[in-house]
């Protein structure tokens, strides 16, 4: 009897302890500032017509408190070009360069397609993006990234919102891991002719990882489409 006691005692210090850990809470700024447009004067005599057209070139410069699943403070840039295939489909390429307080240096590179359809205010999209990261062997290089936005535009209302939810998926050794989401809730504005504000909330979940950590975001960027000038 006396045993069964102590069992009973000890059992809610038991299960206590096999509680899983409570994931770490942050939160970060993200900050930047990029230009787009179309395909430079100089390489039009190189490139076709039908090209140009439907090619857009893009360039950012950001700097985050902490990069979402690769912590660490950087400033990057990324560079950019994305081709309208027809008015559902684009394809993307891009590369990144973060620069570290360390003095390290992260290249990454990546692949994108994008789906977009209008109907009536709601706007839908997706897309599909292969990250190559330029890592050891056994880290995080090849990821998969599945994005699905909604924006609605309001009537008579300049602040439409935009939600978005991504999924990360590691192609390791180990096999598919799906190791992230991202939620996103935005808008932008434009204060001027060829120039775009955008504000975002952002909420990252990390998982299939030890000591998972949960990331509120704040994002504020700005950028100048050249094309509008």
């Amino acid at each position: 009897m006396r045993h069964l006691l102590l069992a009973l005692l000890l059992l809610p210090l038991a299960a206590l302890a096999q509680e899983p850990p409570r994931p770490e809470q942050r939160q970060e700024l993200w900050t930047s500032l990029g230009v787009k447009g179309r395909v430079p004067a100089f390489l039009h005599p190189i490139i076709g017509d039908d090209i140009i057209r439907n090619l857009r070139l893009s360039g950012e410069l950001g700097y985050r408190s902490a990069d979402a699943f690769f912590a660490g403070r950087q400033v990057y840039t990324d560079l950019g070009a994305k081709y309208k295939l027809s008015d559902l489909v684009s394809v993307g390429l891009e590369h990144r360069i973060a620069f570290r307080p360390d003095g390290s240096t992260r290249n990454r590179s990546g692949l994108q397609v994008d789906l977009s359809h209008a109907i009536d205010r709601l706007e839908l999209g997706y897309r599909f993006n292969y990250q190559h990261n330029y890592l050891e062997w056994g880290d995080q290089r090849e990821v998969f990234r599945n994005r699905f936005e909604a924006g609605y535009d309001l009537p008579k209302w300049k602040l439409d919102p935009v939600f978005s939810v991504e999924f990360f998926t590691w192609a390791g050794y180990r096999g598919l891991s799906y190791f992230g989401t991202r939620y996103k809730l935005g808008t932008e504005w434009s204060p001027g002719k060829g120039q775009t504000l955008q504000v975002a909330i952002t909420y990252d979940r990390e998982r299939d990882v030890a000591w998972p950590t949960y990331r509120t975001i704040l994002s504020l960027g700005y950028v100048v489409n050249l094309n509008k000038f």
